[in-house]
């Protein structure tokens, strides 16, 4: 076989290349700290990391939701505590005037505090959040959950949205509903209708019909007035009911002190259900940081290099580099012409 001075320098060249080019790489995991920098570096690799990565933004993002979602269910959470005390104070002035110890101008006097505390109780059913959304208007934020009754017969009143006794052009549909905030993986991507048997998604509003109605199970339920007239069961009609009574100089009746304590003990229910929600993300956000500590690690296993068998390799690149060029240098000697001086 021919051996040419062409084919010497050229296998040469090709080994002394691929030696640099190696030493190449090494050097740059080593000022990067990781072993795979591109996809030829590592194909299967870095397709790995980037899916790793991915998983751990969604990680981020979830936890940004359930810091949303905290901060709305915070304020509801504040909103109903403020309209229990307003309300067990309207029920404490029920009582008090419901005994023959005050005479029928007192009780004209008390009304004048209730209907401080049925205004007060009403901005909180009306009240938004700093976007300007209704906090208690279902999933129609937009709306304000209570109007004046439409019913002339009914001034004074009030009603939800989406209560029968609503305006039909007021009503807008699946105003019972409520938003959601996803906060963690789930099987499928189908919002359920009981958030509460769902983990990876949390409701941040709900319907005020559920909030301030007396009948959790029932958002459409009515309480009749002295004038005979139904009336969405909400805790300002009954307060009205009640304002109404004391200022004919009347007590304010059993089935308002029965009313104001299931609107009470309805609350406290929804004040459960928050309270709920609040530590359901909590939960999520702990399951997500561990998750995520294990994608990192598994992750760190591809990407990062190996301090002390980064610099074995470079050293082992580097004599065989310098191997190389001695060789060439060598080679480049053996010529026939040198031995016919």
């Amino acid at each position: 076989m021919r051996v040419s001075t062409n084919m010497i320098h050229s296998t040469s060249f090709d080994a002394i290349a691929k030696h640099q080019n190696d030493l190449l790489r090494i050097q740059e995991q080593l000022s990067t700290g990781k072993k795979v920098n591109r996809p030829s570096d590592d194909a299967v690799g870095i397709t790995q990391i980037h899916k790793l990565t991915q998983t751990m933004n969604t990680i981020d993002q979830y936890a940004k939701n359930g810091i949303y979602a905290k901060s709305q269910l915070v304020l509801e959470e504040t909103a109903i505590t403020n309209t229990v005390d307003a309300v067990q104070r309207v029920r404490e002035l029920a009582v008090q005037m419901s005994t023959d110890t005050y005479n029928e101008d007192q009780r004209r006097q008390t009304a004048a505090e209730v209907q401080q505390l049925m205004l007060h109780v009403k901005s909180i059913m009306n009240q938004k959040n700093s976007d300007g959304e209704y906090l208690f208007a279902g999933n129609n934020v937009k709306t304000l959950p209570f109007m004046d009754d439409p019913d002339p017969a009914n001034a004074g009143f009030i009603t939800y949205i989406g209560h029968p006794n609503a305006a039909a052009d007021q009503r807008p549909e699946a105003n019972f509903g409520g938003r959601f905030v996803k906060i963690g993986f789930d099987v499928t991507n189908q919002l359920k209708p009981d958030d509460e048997f769902n983990m990876s998604r949390v409701r941040i509003t709900d319907a005020g019909s559920r909030v301030f109605g007396l009948d959790l199970n029932d958002p459409t339920a009515t309480i009749t007035t002295d004038d005979g007239n139904t009336v969405d069961a909400n805790l300002y009609n009954v307060m009205q009911v009640m304002y109404l009574r004391l200022m004919d100089g009347e007590r304010p009746g059993d089935d308002v002190l029965d009313n104001l304590q299931q609107g009470i003990t309805n609350l406290s229910e929804n004040l459960a259900v928050i309270g709920g929600r609040q530590n359901r993300i909590e939960t999520q956000y702990d399951a997500g940081e561990s998750f995520k500590m294990a994608l990192t690690e598994r992750r760190m296993n591809i990407e990062e290099l190996d301090l002390v068998e980064g610099i074995s390799d470079f050293t082992v690149k580097q004599n065989a580099l310098q191997m190389a060029q001695q060789v060439f240098t060598r080679v480049q000697q053996m010529s026939l012409f040198d031995y016919l001086r």
